[in-house]
């Protein structure tokens, strides 16, 4: 038990957390049509990590997390100006601004010092869940054994808390605005603030997941749980939920293959992050295969509430 606390509670926490948030925004950003938000955000950080180094002079992750965020969030706001008043497809909106960012911070660490430094979107998004240990304290309150948690999981914890409540909140106008954005302009749902906030809390979810997760992962837990979810769910509401289940899922079953089921069977662990990208790929392509052999055309989402 005590091995369990100090080398899997934290790591299990964390994918979970983030797995749960990744799938659940990944569902809405599906039906935007802005699924390859994850990757444009791995690529588009490179110009915020160059600047705080540069302004610091240290890779201390707390300077590393303010400049990739502020980067993301700068990618984010700026592909959807592209494509609000540029008029381009989200995809195409996505790939400029990415491909635009990560060429300026390509020739920003030419300009600085970081050129004779190991700065590179390994120093922060690299994928580290095996490095969460926690010690917890011999005698302590539960504020404290909170405390003691590791940075990353602490972080991810307030997410799981704050953003879900928020999608629950503003779920109409949010609704609204991905089914028919004409329609929700003059509902009143303010579509122009909706999809800048969706943006707005993916990237944060997704900086905030990238240290311990790794950007491969981030960006499979925001797709696949939503394209599974999307061939049997009949409605936006058990999309969305279904969404978050398979992702939790898909981190639970791919880190308890990582960290119990690989020792037993070959002698010693794999790769965390591998294995949870793996199984819910794995489980996209089943569920796939099992769709199509019932039915050629996806299911058709109803954007009515359950009943």
């Amino acid at each position: 038990m005590d091995e369990f606390l100090r080398l899997d509670l934290a790591p299990l926490l964390t994918v979970s957390a983030a797995a749960a948030l990744l799938a659940l925004l990944g569902s809405l950003l599906v039906l935007d049509r802005r699924a390859l938000i994850g990757d444009a955000m791995a690529h588009s950080v490179l110009p915020g990590l160059v600047v705080a180094f540069a302004w610091t002079g240290s890779r201390a992750p707390l300077p590393m997390f303010v400049g990739a965020l502020a980067a993301a969030l700068l990618a984010a706001l700026a592909s959807h100006a592209i494509q609000r008043y540029g008029r381009t497809d989200p995809t195409a909106a996505i790939g400029v601004v990415f491909t635009t960012l990560f060429a300026l911070g390509v020739a920003l660490v030419e300009f600085t010092d970081a050129r004779n430094v190991d700065l590179d979107l390994d120093c922060v998004l690299s994928g580290q869940l095996e490095l969460l240990f926690w010690t917890p304290p011999a005698s302590a309150g539960s504020l404290e054994l909170v405390a003691s948690l590791p940075r990353e999981t602490r972080t991810l914890g307030v997410l799981a808390l704050l953003v879900p409540t928020a999608i629950a909140w503003f779920w109409s106008p949010i609704r609204a605005t991905l089914f028919d954005t004409s329609f929700a302009r003059v509902a009143g749902g303010r579509p122009g603030l909706v999809r800048p906030a969706l943006l707005a809390a993916t990237t944060l979810v997704l900086v905030a997941s990238f240290e311990a997760l790794g950007a491969i992962l981030v960006i499979a837990l925001l797709t696949c749980p939503a394209a599974a979810a999307r061939l049997f769910a009949p409605t936006m509401g058990r999309y969305v939920l279904w969404s978050a289940g398979r992702g939790l899922a898909a981190a639970r079953v791919g880190y308890a293959l990582s960290a119990w089921a690989a020792p037993a069977t070959l002698g010693h662990s794999i790769d965390a992050s591998g294995a949870v990208a793996t199984t819910a790929g794995l489980v996209l392509a089943a569920l796939a295969v099992a769709r199509g052999a019932r039915s050629a055309r996806p299911v058709a989402l109803d954007p009515k509430p359950d009943r």
